[in-house]
């Protein structure tokens, strides 16, 4: 594999094993994780073993999101309210539907699963994607 050239992106939503995910890594490419990464023990402990500096945080709106039911869940400590769709109001997400802000529920998760804190992990995630992204402007912290 020495003669492949190096690729830049995304493995979106990964759910399989650590020995494909290092496949792809050794493509030059980074590992998506989100809620559908995070549903079951097998999953965490592959997510545990994926360099942080190869991961970068998804939530794949509106889909994936972190259930009760999920491995994951165990790590959450942020909820956001919620509505039905057609009970939609201002400050509430649509229940049942992944929004942006649930990146630090997957936040969340990786960082139970590999021992960080959440601010590291954010952190890192952040780097890669600006590491990956190029050219995207950084904005001061504030």
């Amino acid at each position: 594999q020495k003669d492949v050239p190096q690729l830049r992106g995304i493995v979106h939503s990964f759910d399989d094993t650590f020995e494909l995910a290092q496949s792809f890594i050794d493509l030059g490419l980074y590992i998506g994780i989100n809620g559908c990464s995070l549903k079951t023990a097998d999953n965490l402990s592959v997510v545990k073993s994926i360099p942080m500096e190869k991961i970068l945080l998804e939530t794949d709106c509106p889909w994936c999101d972190i259930r009760a039911t999920h491995a994951g869940s165990k790590y959450l400590s942020t909820t956001f309210p919620t509505k039905k769709e057609k009970q939609y109001e201002e400050g509430c997400c649509v229940k049942n539907r992944y929004e942006p802000c649930h990146v630090r529920q997957v936040a969340e998760v990786v960082a139970g699963a590999k021992g960080l804190s959440v601010k590291e992990v954010a952190h890192i995630s952040r780097k890669n994607a600006y590491d990956l992204f190029g050219g995207l402007e950084k904005r001061k912290e504030g």
